[in-house]
């Protein structure tokens, strides 16, 4: 027997419904092919979970619990205290006021690390170097 024909007549056998010269051959193959041997395994969890769900019992009082709990929260939104003007404008001006200060501090510490003058001196080539756009082709051509 090939896997595709066992994991066929897996439901079957675990029913307990095969015939008897198809049980043995899906019995044979089980004890050799692990892979079909795993899936038969699964496939027992899962009947097993099935079965212990079907056999549960409800709590009868289970709504009446809920519906008190929602009854209490109804009950305890009357007595709810908003929260009063000027908080909320205190809050967010200290937001803005922070924000402020975290900006104003962040420029300050990046002027404090760049130098205000250039320390180093220009070498005498730079200064003449701009002075080649200056004079004209023609000067130089009368040389």
């Amino acid at each position: 027997m090939n896997c595709r024909l066992c994991q066929k007549e897996l439901d079957a056998y675990q029913e307990g419904v095969l015939p008897e010269g198809t049980r043995s051959q899906v019995e044979n193959h089980l004890g050799e092919c692990k892979e079909c041997s795993e899936s038969f395994k699964l496939v027992g969890l899962a009947n097993k979970v099935m079965a212990d769900e079907k056999s549960m019992q409800s709590n009868p009082f289970l709504v009446t619990r809920i519906m008190a709990n929602i009854g209490e929260l109804g009950n305890n939104q009357a007595g709810y205290q908003p929260i009063p003007f000027y908080q909320k404008v205190l809050k967010s001006a200290l937001v803005a006021f922070s924000v402020a200060a975290a900006i104003f501090l962040g420029i300050m510490e990046g002027n404090f690390n760049t130098p205000t003058q250039s320390t180093t001196k220009l070498p005498v080539e730079m200064t003449y170097m701009n002075d080649v756009v200056l004079e004209s082709v023609d000067l130089l051509s009368q040389i």
